[in-house]
């Protein structure tokens, strides 16, 4: 340290003030630098707070949903539990009642009246079961369709049909208390008439009934 102080010593004016302002600069400039770091580190820690805090509106926001949605998937629990055994085809027929069409020949002239039960031809009824079982016996695994089931009742329209007759006809379907559904339509126009479906429209009826997880 003695000879450093010596050494300063035997330095000129000017070169002491050159060598005060090197080390001024260093001094300041390393300062700086800390500066910049912790600010750096200041920064990204209040752009981790911010993403948290984001993540958490999300989370609070959502979960309104979240019981909605369960709060749903309990009554259609509790719908499908009493469709364990509806019998498709009559609540079809049923439904097929309450809409009348004008009859037509093949020529196209009014021949009376029929009801949409009165055209439909019932196939067999398919049953599916939903939940797809984990490969491993002790795989712990949430599956929201464990215990449902899927039947399907496919129908073919015996006769051509106006669209509007269709339409109530698959309206009351949907709006039915049976949980009831379309899942697949299979129709074509008449070529002279494009307001009237053709001879064998297929429509797929199907509905959802729960045994629960262990049937």
């Amino acid at each position: 340290m003695s000879r450093l102080t010596s050494a300063f010593d035997r330095l000129s004016k000017r070169e002491k003030v050159l060598v005060g302002t090197m080390l001024g600069l260093v001094f300041g400039g390393t300062i700086l630098v800390l500066q910049l770091w912790l600010g750096s580190g200041v920064a990204e820690l209040e752009e981790r707070v911010a993403e948290d805090r984001a993540t958490l509106q999300q989370l609070y926001a959502k979960s309104e949903d979240y019981l909605k949605v369960m709060g749903h998937s309990e009554r259609l629990k509790k719908l499908a539990e009493k469709n364990q055994d509806l019998n498709l085809k009559l609540a079809i027929n049923e439904l097929g009642k309450s809409i009348s069409f004008e009859a037509r020949s093949r020529t196209g002239a009014i021949e009376g009246t029929k009801r949409m039960s009165d055209v439909v031809q019932f196939e067999q009824t398919q049953e599916t079961y939903l939940s797809k079982k984990p490969r491993a016996k002790n795989a712990k695994k949430t599956d929201v369709q464990a215990g449902y089931y899927r039947r399907d009742q496919q129908i073919t329209i015996a006769d051509t049909v106006p669209f509007g007759a269709i339409y109530q006809f698959l309206e009351k379907i949907e709006s039915s208390d049976q949980l009831l559904f379309v899942s697949d339509v299979d129709m074509q126009r008449e070529f002279h008439d494009g307001q009237i479906a053709r001879k064998n429209a297929q429509i797929t009826v199907s509905t959802l009934y729960y045994k629960g997880e262990d049937e």
